[in-house]
């Protein structure tokens, strides 16, 4: 059962989408800075379920026992890198003590797996018919199906351990919406290219892709572990593609999932990577407060905060270069600024995209206590 504590958390976290917090909340990202402090190979966190959630929980709690983490933006289910990003991205990955040193990061292997005429095939016959061809190339398939049988046989577990420790998660389920799956496929180069070469078709194959992209995110939600969704958005970021473009294959598929997510009394949390400047109004067309803005440091959330007032919430925005190089007066002075610009109310101080694996220890720490100390 779980305790007043996480309660209170798990309530500050639909406070904070409602702007209803009285305080700043503070939120977990970092799925590889944890190895290192607490001197485990990396190796053996990308590799093994347990040991990432393990050491996951210790280091987080290490922080909570200096100041308090109130939520964790994704909760940690233990599923290898090498066997979940393939079927969001259509890329093999590099792992440590298998293709790369014992400590380093995974490395993804971007390739055009994906061909031209597979676009037709996904018209034809559905994106089924092509992921069901490709992912044997991405993965080991006994691998992958030993990952499917530790998810069924300990998700609940796993989700019971995060309760046990107070530590609610705003989202337990994500998409990566067509566009981003085709450009992993094809690789950047090659499918910028189809965008303005074949836009018809590649237009044709995302509403084909679209519907079973946003029942499967449905479908990976657990409202226990997490009561809302992550929807990606990397090369579709408007920074990296023509306005043109972006309203025709991008900005559809993230609107028509995170609307999915809201008619579902879910929470949608768009995490932006790169700027998302140019197009930052166009959120104002999602249901006000009931959505989230999950940023990488590189969009101007002054802006972001003026332009969409308190339709949609901010989760951001710590860089990572300064959570890895920086001082702990530095990063605390940006979290007081950051505070002191868009204000405390629905506002979710967090790192940039996601914690670095080479994250300083004590500017976590920073990071989290100017939120808190914030007045």
């Amino acid at each position: 059962m779980a305790s007043k504590l996480y309660e209170e958390r798990a309530q500050k976290i639909k406070d904070t989408v409602a702007f209803k917090n009285e305080s700043v909340t503070t939120c977990f990202m970092g799925g590889a800075a944890p190895a290192a402090h607490m001197g485990v190979k990396m190796k053996d966190f990308a590799m093994n379920p347990d040991v990432m959630i393990k050491t996951s929980l210790d280091y987080i709690n290490e922080i909570n026992a200096i100041t308090s983490i109130d939520c964790l933006n994704m909760g940690i289910n233990g599923m290898r890198p090498d066997l979940g990003l393939p079927m969001a991205w259509l890329s093999k990955l590099k792992m440590p003590g298998r293709e790369l040193p014992d400590d380093s990061l995974w490395q993804v292997v971007e390739t055009d797996i994906l061909k031209p005429e597979d676009y037709d095939v996904i018209i034809d016959q559905g994106f089924e018919a092509v992921f069901n061809r490709l992912l044997p190339q991405l993965v080991d398939m006994n691998d992958f199906m030993e990952g499917i049988t530790y998810q069924q046989e300990n998700g609940m577990k796993n989700v019971e351990l995060f309760i046990n420790n107070d530590l609610p998660a705003v989202n337990s389920g994500f998409t990566s919406p067509p566009f981003e799956v085709l450009c992993g496929g094809r690789s950047m180069s090659q499918f910028f290219m189809d965008c303005y070469k074949i836009p018809d078709k590649i237009e044709k194959a995302i509403e084909v892709m679209l519907p079973g992209s946003i029942g499967s995110m449905l479908a990976t939600i657990n409202p226990v572990s997490g009561g809302g969704a992550w929807v990606g958005g990397w090369r579709g970021a408007s920074a990296l593609v023509s306005p043109k473009i972006w309203n025709r294959l991008v900005w559809p598929g993230m609107k028509a999932s995170g609307l999915a997510l809201i008619e579902n009394n879910y929470i949608a949390t768009f995490h932006l990577d790169q700027c998302w400047d140019r197009d930052i109004e166009r959120f104002l067309e999602i249901p006000g407060k009931k959505a989230i803005i999950n940023t990488d440091s590189m969009t101007d959330l002054r802006k972001a905060r003026k332009i969409l007032g308190e339709n949609v919430a901010i989760m951001g925005d710590v860089p990572s270069p300064l959570l890895a190089t920086g001082t702990t007066k530095e990063v605390k002075d940006y979290v007081s600024q950051l505070i002191d610009d868009i204000g405390p109310k629905g506002l979710f101080i967090t790192p940039g995209c996601d914690a670095p694996a080479n994250a300083k220890f004590e500017n976590m720490v920073a990071m989290f206590e100017a939120a808190n100390d914030w007045k």
